[in-house]
């Protein structure tokens, strides 16, 4: 979580890609704060017109995909449609 704060006010692209991978490892590990920082993670990328920032948000649409409950399945919604939108 260094690397997200480290990041923070400084360059949005490298906050929001820093901020991806430790939610993909949450989420896919079951763990009970993955979902909020997935939601961060997406937030982050959708305010970007980088579209390699945003193709990085495959996985975790993946991995949000296989967990239980509404509140996953609609995260994975939205990353899959934040990281398909054109730049």
């Amino acid at each position: 979580m260094a690397s997200v704060r480290r990041w923070e006010g400084v360059n949005q692209s490298g906050h929001a890609h820093s901020s991806i991978v430790p939610a993909t490892v949450h989420v896919r590990a079951g763990e009970r704060g993955g979902l909020p920082l997935a939601h961060g993670a997406i937030t982050a990328a959708s305010r970007l017109s980088s579209v390699r920032v945003r193709g990085r948000l495959h996985p975790l649409a993946v991995a949000l995909a296989t967990q239980p409950g509404r509140d996953a399945r609609d995260l994975a919604r939205m990353a899959r449609q934040t990281a398909s939108a054109p730049a």
